[in-house]
Formats: structure tokens, sequence, C-alpha cells
């Protein structure tokens, strides 16, 4: 190997063998050594005129390095898709006298039934990884729109609509991706699945928050509103992955009605989760997508060309041993944890702020049972209290209740009273109301480990 002695002569040296290794693996071993030897007499050459001679030639060398190797990547896509298409085409006309003239792109292995158990876990699990991920969203929805409203480009917009766009893109980017983590060794292209997942979730979304802000639901039944918005779901998450499948499933239409009964199963918990029992029912949707999907792919398996499942089912070897796989995701998990409830409590913490600051607890029971629902208006509010939570609880989190009288029944309800009671947070500026969804206990334990709590008193 020839020796270098220039420092700038060493860098660019060092720099085009590091490009060179993005060449594709056939393309470098049989042209590599050839490539870096023109191009290190080219820089031997150069460096007899002079520093900036060298600096002007090793520029061009590499703008040109790297326009080859995208060309040359470009190439062996290219040939791969050309051969793709051909084991395709021979598996179609196999499969002609069967009725179907898709382009038989193929899954390369069927389901089993831990698959299918992971995929009903992991989809179940969906649910409350975006419950926690709603709220930092939500925060940087909030940073972006009062931006734009510093500078004009549209007016202030209440951030109670904030927590509800932040769940649709929390829920959408965590069901996708674990989807596609499930799919991507039974399908070709399974980023596509990814795609039209979001797709058909993301439009979905926006149509309906078109039509929840120019139609009242005022005076619908909570049950129908539950079925008006979970049964579309399912058809549009239907529709947009039978787009993605079709192109090589004959029965893809299946996977319409398999994700309409999906979504629509969480109607059997009936009006609201009062219980474990129908709390499970959120398992449902992930239980019976799996077991369509088992059963969609598991026909189509059964056609499949051996040679055309031995070569898409190849996997790189690993590298290390499971073991150091499990302590090394053990080693990040722990970070990650730390700063994922950073993250959750501090978010939380900011859209409590910006729907107000109190001085007391007992002025922010006032304020948050100031305002009537179902059509009623408060007409009094009584026996305001507030106290820590219980006797060991942490001296920043206190719950706090009234008596809240109202001028007629509302709608929906059955009385013209009831007892209000909530969770209230001491921070640096005040104190901040938490709704028991959020798991104020849980953000102030997060609070006290990171100092975030206010003065206490």
């Amino acid at each position: 190997m020839r020796q270098t002695r220039s420092p700038i002569r060493s860098f660019v040296v060092w720099l085009y063998g590091c490009l060179l290794e993005l060449y594709p693996p056939r393309f470098r071993h049989e042209f590599g050594a050839e490539i870096r030897d023109i191009f290190w007499d080219v820089i031997l050459e150069a460096e007899g005129h002079g520093g900036f001679w060298l600096l002007k030639t090793s520029l061009r060398e590499l703008i040109a390095l790297a326009i080859s190797i995208s060309l040359e990547c470009w190439h062996e896509l290219r040939s791969r898709k050309e051969q793709e298409m051909a084991s395709q085409d021979q598996f179609h006309n196999d499969e002609s006298g069967a009725g179907f003239s898709g382009p038989a792109l193929q899954p390369v292995r069927a389901p089993n039934l831990a698959w299918i158990v992971s995929w009903t876990l992991l989809t179940t699990a969906a649910i409350p990884a975006a419950l926690v991920a709603m709220a930092p969203l939500a925060v940087a929805f909030m940073w972006l729109f009062n931006l734009g409203v510093s500078a004009g480009f549209w007016p202030a917009i209440r951030y109670s609509t904030l927590e509800p766009l932040g769940f649709i893109i929390a829920i959408t980017l965590v069901l996708a991706s674990v989807q596609w983590y499930l799919l991507r060794r039974l399908l070709p292209r399974a980023w596509l699945w990814f795609v039209a997942t979001v797709a058909g979730l993301l439009l979905y979304s926006a149509f309906a928050w078109i039509v929840v802000a120019t139609v009242s639901l005022q005076s619908w039944d909570p049950y129908w509103i539950m079925a008006a918005v979970l049964l579309p779901v399912g058809l549009a998450l239907g529709l947009a992955q039978w787009i993605y499948l079709r192109r090589f499933l004959p029965n893809a239409t299946w996977i319409i009605l398999i994700d309409v009964l999906a979504a629509g199963s969480i109607l059997s918990a009936g009006r609201s989760f009062t219980s474990l029992a129908e709390l499970a029912v959120l398992a449902l949707p992930g239980a019976i997508s799996g077991v369509g999907l088992w059963l969609l792919l598991s026909q189509s398996h059964s056609k499949i060309q051996p040679e055309v499942r031995s070569e898409a089912s190849q996997e790189k070897p690993l590298r290390f041993p499971r073991l150091a796989w499990v302590g090394l995701g053990l080693l990040v998990l722990v970070p990650l944890f730390f700063g994922c409830i950073w993250a959750y409590a501090a978010s939380q913490l900011a859209l409590a702020k910006d729907r107000g600051i109190y001085a007391t607890p007992e002025e922010g029971v006032i304020k948050m049972n100031s305002q009537g629902w179902g059509g009623a208006k408060v007409v009094r509010i009584e026996n305001v209290w507030a106290e820590p939570n219980s006797r060991n609880a942490q001296p920043h989190v206190w719950f706090g209740g009234a008596e809240v009288y109202l001028d007629r029944v509302p709608q929906g309800g059955r009385w013209d009273h009831y007892s209000s009671g909530s969770f209230y947070l001491r921070v640096r500026e005040g104190w901040v109301h938490v709704s028991e969804g959020a798991f104020p206990e849980f953000i102030g334990w997060v609070m006290e480990l990171y100092n975030m709590e206010g003065v206490r008193k």
C-alpha cells in the first residue's frame, strides 16, 4: 500500500475509499481496485501542481465518484427489478388458469400462530403508545401554530383541538410502523403497506374533521357517534390497504371487510368502557385483523414458486449472539424510558398551563366548572374544596371538587346538579388542572424526579 504524506491527501484518499464502499458489491469487487489506483495517480499528479490544484482535483473526482455510484446503484436496482418481473411473469403464466390477472407479487412465507399473537399484542399496544405520544405531539403542534399566529399566517386556534390531532398522528404512525414491522418479511415491498395505512387513516381523519366542524352531533346518541366514526375508519383503511394488496393477492378485496369488522368490534363494549372486561375489547381489532391477514396470506402462500420464495426469504446472519442484542436493547431502553417520561410529563404540563394557571386549587375548581354542558348553564357552585389526594401523596398533587348546579337537566344527563372532582398540580407559575386520564399522580412523581414541581407550602 502506498504511503501518503500530506494531511489533505490522506483525508481525501480516506474519504474516497469510504465512498467506494457504496458501490454495489459485484461492481466494487470487480472494479474497485482499478478505480482506486487511477484516483491515486490523479491525486499524485495534482499534488505536484500545488495545494489549490490538489483541492480542485479532489473535489472534481469526489463529485464524479458520487455521480458514478448513483448511476451504478440505479443500474443494479433496475437489473434486480427486471429479474423480479421475469419471475413474476413466469408465475403469472403458470397461474393464468386460476382467473387472476395481477402481477403476481407473492408473500415470501406464510404467518403462523406466534405471528398472530404478536400482531394482536402490538396492534393493541399501539393505542396506549399513541396516548403517551399524544401530549408531546400536541405541544409540538401548539408551538408551530403559535409561531404562525405570531407571523400573521393564521388566526389563533383553540388548543383543545390539538390533543385529538396529536392522538390521530400518533396512532397513525405507531399503528403503521407496527404493522410494517410484522409484515416486512411476509410481503414484498412492505413499506407500501405503511404508506397505504398512513394515507388511509390521515385522509379519513381530515374528512371526519371537516364533517365534525360543520355538523352538529349534540343530538346524536353516543353509541351511534362511535359507530359513525369507527365503521368509516375501517372502510377507509381497508380501501387503502386493498390498493396495495390487490397487486399480488387474488382475494385482496376481503381486506376491506376485515378492517371494517376489526374497527366495528370496539362497538361491542357499549357506550363507554367501565370495566376491565369492556377494556379488553380493545384487543379485538388486532385479533380480527391478524386472523384475517393470516387467512389471506396462507391461502396465497401455497401458490408461491419455491425458487421465488427461497430467494426472497434469504436473510443475513446475525453478527452478534441473541443475548448480546438483548443486553444492547436493555441499555437503550433505560435512558429511553427516562427520556420518554420526562417528555410526557413536560408536554402534559405545557398543555395544562395553556388551558389556565390558577393562584389556588380552589380557584381552579371554580374556573373549570363555570362552563355548562349539554345546553345547560351553571347557576351556582357550592362547597368548593381542595386538599392533597392522600396522606402520603406528593404535596404538589391535590384533588379538588365542588357541587355544581345547572339551570336545567343537560342533554344526555339525568340531574340538574352534580359533584365535580379532579386533580390540580402545583407548578412554578401556580396551579394547573390535569385530568385523570392523563395520569396526574404519575406526572407528579415525574415532576418530583426532575424537580419540576412548584414551591411547596
